[in-house]
């Protein structure tokens, strides 16, 4: 039998799921709405029903699971326990995760950060080198991960990398940087570019994609104030880091936006210009599917089985 393992990426709308072999190589995938305004149990039952799911697709496939990987959003810590911190589902805090699904399947698993995954998946099958990496996914807030000379930085507990939430005062304001450079920030600055203050009305990263590229002048100005807003915070960390390159991933960088050209003309005005020289500013190449590769491949890290 071919050693495989699962790998689950949770969303705050979906859960995206399925089996990779032990080079990364996607076998078989799908996803399931993941219920986050319900309760936690509800989340955690469609998680144990999906793993349910991936064991019987394997065993039809007659692979064998070594491991299962789970990314989620949140504070997760060496012991594989979301300590809280994630918004987009309810009470997602204080949850053994785990220990929960081992106790379930007695299957090996690794519970890490949504982006770490995502960012494990691209270094693995994509940027693998020994060089200082920035990893920034552009979702409902922005998630991030670091690897400096080739090793994933977490920090004390596994609790570092939370690249999103840079403190930032406008005014009297507080706010995050992912407060204003995530695709949430942009839908709010779009609506109040209209002039408009229902924020419950159905204004999404997609329609104003499709507003900029028909030429539409309120977009146009949206998306380039947005667009600084992550030039901004992208040099703080190019001050700081100095790496050999920034992968950006999130949904609305699969638009036809030219976000990549207005990153790199903005950066300049923030960036130390010595830090910045050789900078690479590149997509991410995995898509959709990098979070669950990355939380299998993970994974696959902590077993002694031999992989073939």
């Amino acid at each position: 039998m071919k050693n495989s393992s699962i790998g689950v990426d949770i969303g705050g709308t979906i859960i995206k799921y399925g089996l990779i072999d032990t080079s990364g190589k996607l076998i078989w995938a799908s996803n399931k709405p993941t219920n986050a305004k319900t309760s936690k149990k509800k989340v955690i039952n469609n998680i144990l029903e999906i793993i349910r799911d991936c064991i019987g697709i394997a065993d039809s496939l007659k692979l064998n699971i070594l491991s299962i990987g789970v990314g989620s959003p949140g504070l997760i810590n060496n012991n594989n326990v979301i300590l809280g911190g994630a918004e987009n589902i309810k009470d997602w805090n204080n949850i053994p995760l785990g220990e929960i699904i081992f106790n379930r399947f007695g299957i090996l698993t690794k519970v890490c950060n949504d982006a770490d995954a995502m960012a494990m998946g691209e270094y693995e099958l994509s940027f693998k080198d020994n060089e200082t990496n920035i990893y920034i996914t552009l979702g409902t807030g922005i998630g991030g991960a670091i690897f400096i000379n080739g090793n994933l930085f977490q920090g004390h507990n596994g609790l570092g990398g939370e690249l999103g939430v840079i403190p930032i005062i406008i005014g009297n304001q507080h706010y995050y940087w992912e407060d204003l450079a995530s695709t949430t920030g942009l839908v709010k600055l779009y609506k109040s570019k209209l002039g408009i203050t229902d924020l419950s009305l159905e204004i999404n990263g997609k329609y104003i994609a499709n507003e900029y590229n028909k030429g539409n002048i309120i977009a146009l100005e949206t998306v380039n104030i947005f667009t600084e807003y992550i030039a901004m915070g992208l040099a703080g960390y190019v001050n700081i880091f100095n790496p050999k390159r920034i992968i950006i991933g999130g949904g609305i960088t699969e638009s036809n936006i030219d976000f990549l050209e207005k990153i790199r003309t903005h950066i300049k005005k923030y960036a130390i210009k010595e830090c910045l020289e050789g900078v690479e500013i590149v997509l991410a190449t995995l898509g959709n599917n990098a979070g669950l590769i990355g939380a299998a491949l993970n994974s696959l890290k902590y077993t002694e089985t031999k992989k073939t």
